[in-house]
């Protein structure tokens, strides 16, 4: 994927989305902790590509002061590559095919998994237990690491949309209508069953659908 860590990464040490930077009217709307965690990937800055969007727009915005945001969305977005999908895309049968899709990594794409995944093998010889993999139990692993990867490319999307869309908020105190429009749908979209059912214990899926459904019902109450 590609990133826009890379932009945003020397801002967020001076610049963070939190209650303290937050415009008055965010402030007022969002309450609870989690919307501002780093690390929670059921808020809006909590996942990488949903961080990547929020602080890329950030710094995106001083220089494109009245741009609609949707503009900067979909230069991210089309950056990545991804397959396409439309952005507010319900029918579970074409989201079920979109997450069965898969690519073929480049060559340098799977060298870099393998020296990863050899480094992890390394550390494991100190783990008590720890299973080792052989050169070619690690080789199948990067050369197939693109399959069903459809499921991550419209997380991502998703995560993207919704962190642009608190990105503007919280900055502005108020959101574009058709960024409103694709956020909601981003999130409706993350609660259907089909994706919120990937969390493998039924108190996890409970627990990020009640977020999901918060984030939600902020966006509704966003001013456009």
């Amino acid at each position: 994927m590609f990133s826009l860590s890379g932009i945003a990464q020397p801002d967020s040490t001076k610049f963070e989305f939190s209650p303290q930077t937050a415009h008055p009217n965010a402030q007022a709307l969002i309450k609870e902790d989690f919307f501002w965690s780093p690390i929670d990937d059921a808020g809006p800055f909590g996942s990488d590509a949903g961080s990547d969007a929020a602080y890329g727009y950030y710094k995106w915005r001083k220089t494109h002061a009245g741009i609609p945001p949707l503009t900067y969305l979909r230069y991210l977005i089309s950056s990545w590559k991804y397959p396409e999908i439309a952005w507010d895309e319900m029918d579970t049968a074409k989201i079920q095919k979109y997450m069965s899709l898969s690519y073929v990594p480049s060559q340098s794409d799977i060298d870099e998994q393998i020296r990863a995944l050899k480094q992890e093998n390394e550390e494991y010889k100190t783990s008590p237990g720890g299973k080792q993999l052989s050169d070619e139990e690690i080789r199948q692993i990067a050369t197939s690491s693109g399959k069903n990867m459809g499921t991550s490319f419209l997380i991502d999307l998703d995560d993207a949309i919704i962190g642009t869309a608190f990105a503007q908020f919280v900055l502005e105190g108020k959101i574009d209508p058709n960024l409103k429009y694709y956020a909601a749908k981003a999130l409706q979209r993350e609660m259907l069953p089909i994706l919120n059912g990937l969390y493998a214990q039924p108190d996890q899926q409970q627990a990020h659908l009640e977020k999901r459904k918060k984030l939600l019902q902020v966006v509704r109450k966003m001013p456009s």
